[in-house]
């Protein structure tokens, strides 16, 4: 989706062009659709003059302000989530319930050393194979 500086337009997917004012995105293209940089006055592969117009520049402030808020957003959904993982933690039982999976995986990767060498290699080729498959 993209927003036109120019019109206030929202345009879903991801268009060349407003779909209210014409202005393309952020570069100017030619007809035949071959970018070009803002500065440009004619199209570098096949040579035209008739290039779109491109939306106004989006101010650095703008840009460092989207930064900014996503980077909060995000440090925000980091700080909740790790403190609901806390939170479930510090209960009995899913404190059981780690201890539990916890020495189910000791066991299983005691019982993986003590297969022979030939069969695990067998397992890894079998596993890799299926993998490739879904793939």
């Amino acid at each position: 989706m993209n927003y036109c500086m120019n019109c206030g337009h929202m345009t879903p997917g991801e268009p060349m062009y407003c779909g209210k004012c014409g202005r393309s995105y952020d570069s100017k293209l030619c007809p035949r659709l071959h970018r070009n940089p803002r500065g440009a006055e004619v199209c570098s592969k096949c040579g035209s003059r008739e290039l779109s117009t491109p939306q106004p520049k989006i101010p650095m402030s703008w840009r460092l302000l989207a930064i900014l808020a996503r980077l909060g957003f995000g440090l925000l959904l980091f700080y909740a989530s790790l403190c609901l993982v806390i939170a479930l933690i510090r209960t009995p039982e899913v404190q059981r319930a780690l201890v539990a999976l916890g020495l189910l995986l000791a066991g299983l990767w005691w019982l993986w050393s003590k297969l022979p060498d030939w069969l695990q290699e067998l397992i890894r080729v079998l596993w890799k194979r299926k993998e490739d498959k879904d793939e």
